[in-house]
């Protein structure tokens, strides 16, 4: 290991006498009560990260699990050289606007530069796109942005004749516009910009945000090309200090759509991008939650939304014009169970909507008739084939393009771009991630769906190598999170297929606190519903062994974060179920971490777990979860958890103060089941420590000998 805070000198390996030698750093309780409950944490002390004394406690954690993991210098080594192969999630497919193809190339021999070319059938491939060659400028090819790397976004005028790049610099980005055919620049006085740009209808003058103090995106400007920006005019401004502005241009090239977002409240505005001085239009309240979209369709207004009665996600349209959406829109298709729609993309000629089913992403396209209202009842949708196929809408600029680009992947897909068009026939390959030696038939994915105690069905995606029967002997790797809405939708990892070749079934519960069923599944899993995420992993534990997908004494629970306060409290109220849990950069002592007084709350911190200092419920919730705060008296899994110093939004006092209350409380034998702590100075380089965890684990599920 090269991460360690005090290097460690070699030691043989780890014997059972040398485990009950584990550090064990002093109890120092502190009374705490906060609304009639009293408590006292034994281990605060050990926030103190940068004394002396907790960096001697710290380094003495490392020189442990050096000699607890000692054994497995080999198994490392063979899974680092597997798991140092990567499957490059960048796909690059040329896109076409107003007759120029422009290309983003990414390649070593071309470096990271933004071109373009004229549309025609000399540069066309099979599939009527142009296919670039590494190295190779195509014909009438040229480069618009020599280096992109930081370049933080891309206009584009109406008439393609300039070109602004928004270029990372101190406080903020400085505006550079082109001329896209000699490269001399326009403007290049606009300071303190954010990424996002718009060119005025006649391609005069440039609408973009512009950061305060804070670095938040809190006005939009409008830069005459050639004056002062110091004159610039102000179009609007966001006093909320939570919330941000962004702009896109709607697609038919007539609006400027303006999108003020915090995690609990959205507002829209639109502008006539043929008379940019004048003041934005609103059009909907400032809408509780996030999620609610609204998209220019040309001659009206769509608009997603939640029906305040049922939850359940609408896609209604409106006329334009000032209003105060969701009142006056009419609604045109409802999400039906186990669906719901996160964003709509208008065309010429149809509409295409991304939505969730069955807890994975899809796509939509549904017709616009002669007078552009939608004909909902000729919806087709994308379908690509695969069990656990995730297809997500990638950028189509062109108002009257009648094929959308999708992008699909799965454990076993690699990354790919398909085109779908209205006009039927099957989707169409562009291009696929090449990944050298895969062989999908070796294996295979399947979704499972597990009960929770209140009956909600939680969805599970399952990979495993072909020949594993469900006779319950398998070992299995349980990934859970179930926080913040995020989604662990599948992706193909050679990591993943490295553990599927040893025999184990790589398994990911996807519980309510995520947004894999939407923003309703999030909701039932967040604030005093938290506990609801840990009743979801330990029903989806027990389908498993039921199932017979897994034996009974070899599943090891996975997490990062916040995740791990999932898998953690689970591990706690049924710690019968797991053989170990290996946690990275965990949350796991949430109560004291949220209460102390150094950490300041974000919102979207405070939206997802309460502020327990002033909530009495954010507060109970938090107690009855926190894995660091309800360790029992009993067995446990064994546990490896590893954080960092630096480059972790989590302190790693956390992992810490939990490895140190399990110590104290657990029954287990520390030679079957160790509880170690590794801590890196920084996360950055951090690969070393995630090939010892799975070293770990997997000679914890008994399959440290399996190959495939």
């Amino acid at each position: 290991m090269t991460d360690h805070l005090v290097p460690a000198a070699p030691h043989p390996p780890l014997h059972a006498a040398e485990t009950l030698l584990a550090p064990r750093p002093e109890p120092r309780p502190v009374q705490r009560i906060l609304f009639g409950d009293a408590a006292e944490p034994p281990f605060r002390w050990l926030r103190s990260i940068r004394t002396a004394e907790v960096r001697q406690h710290l380094a003495a954690e490392n020189a442990h699990t050096d000699r607890a993991t000692s054994a497995l210098a080999a198994l490392r080594a063979r899974l680092a050289e597997t798991l140092a192969d990567e499957v490059p999630q960048e796909l690059s497919v040329p896109v076409l606007l107003d007759g120029w193809w422009y290309i983003d190339r990414t390649h070593p021999l071309d470096g990271v530069t933004f071109s373009r070319v004229r549309d025609c059938e000399a540069v066309r491939g099979p599939a009527g796109v142009p296919v670039p060659v590494p190295g190779q400028l195509l014909p009438g090819e040229s480069v618009l942005v020599e280096d992109c790397r930081r370049v933080l976004g891309i206009a584009l005028s109406p008439d393609h004749r300039l070109l602004a790049r928004a270029e990372a610099a101190a406080g903020g980005c400085r505006l550079v516009v082109t001329d896209a055919e000699t490269g001399v620049v326009v403007d290049d006085t606009v300071h303190g910009a954010g990424p996002d740009a718009v060119f005025s209808a006649d391609s005069t003058a440039l609408l973009h945000t512009r950061l305060d103090d804070l670095g938040r995106r809190a006005e939009v400007r409008r830069h005459v090309l050639g004056s002062d920006p110091s004159t610039d005019p102000v179009l609007l401004e966001e006093p909320d200090h939570w919330s941000e502005l962004t702009l896109s241009r709607s697609r038919d090239g007539s609006a400027l759509m303006i999108r003020s977002t915090s995690p609990v409240a959205a507002e829209v505005w639109t502008l006539d991008l043929a008379a940019p001085a004048a003041t934005p239009v609103q059009v909907t309240d400032r809408l509780p939650g996030s999620s609610t979209v609204v998209e220019h369709a040309g001659d009206r207004l769509l608009l997603l939304h939640a029906d305040p009665v049922t939850h359940r996600c609408v896609l209604a349209e409106a006329p334009l014009g000032p209003g105060t959406l969701p009142e006056g829109a009419t609604p045109l298709l409802h999400a039906q169970e186990g669906e719901s729609f996160e964003s709509v993309e208008a065309f010429a000629g149809f509409v295409a909507l991304q939505l969730r089913v069955g807890a994975l992403p899809a796509v939509r396209m549904i017709p616009r008739r002669a007078d552009g209202s939608l004909d909902v009842g000729a919806v087709r949708e994308i379908v690509t084939g695969g069990p656990l196929d995730a297809v997500r809408l990638e950028h189509t600029p062109d108002w009257e393009q009648r094929s959308i680009r999708c992008r699909v992947d799965s454990f076993l897909t690699p990354p790919t771009m398909i085109g779908a068009s209205l006009d039927g026939g099957d989707p169409f390959v562009l291009q696929r991630v090449e990944v050298p030696g895969l062989d999908a038939s070796r294996y295979v994915e399947k979704r499972l769906w597990a009960t929770s105690p209140d009956r909600t069905r939680v969805p599970i995606s399952l990979i495993a190598r072909a020949d594993v029967v469900a006779d319950g002997t398998a070992p299995v790797l349980l990934h859970g999170h179930g926080v913040f809405g995020q989604c662990l939708d599948p992706l193909l990892q050679p990591e993943v297929l490295a553990l599927a070749d040893r025999g184990v079934v790589v398994a990911v519960a996807h519980v309510r606190g995520g947004g894999e069923l939407g923003p309703q599944w999030h909701h039932d899993g967040r604030r005093q519903r938290r506990m609801h995420s840990v009743d979801d992993l330990v029903a989806c534990a027990d389908h498993l062994v039921a199932s017979g997908w897994a034996a009974p004494d070899r599943i090891g629970a996975v997490a990062t974060g916040a995740g791990a306060m999932v898998v953690g409290a689970a591990a706690n109220r049924a710690p019968e179920l797991f053989r170990a849990v290996l946690a990275e950069t965990p949350l796991v002592d949430p109560l004291e971490t949220l209460l102390a007084p150094e950490v300041m709350l974000t919102l979207e911190e405070w939206t997802e777990f309460g502020d327990p200092a002033e909530d009495e419920t954010a507060y109970r919730t938090l107690r009855a979860c926190s894995p660091a705060e309800n360790i029992r008296e009993t067995e446990y899994p064994a546990v490896y958890a590893f954080t960092a110093l630096e480059g972790t939004d989590i302190p790693p006092a956390c992992a810490a103060i939990w490895v140190a209350r399990l110590r104290e409380r657990v029954t287990s034998d520390p030679a079957e089941r160790p509880v170690l702590l590794r801590v890196a100075d920084s996360l950055e380089g951090g690969e070393d420590l995630r090939v010892e965890g799975v070293a770990w684990l997997l000679d914890q599920l008994g399959a440290a000998d399996l190959e495939g």
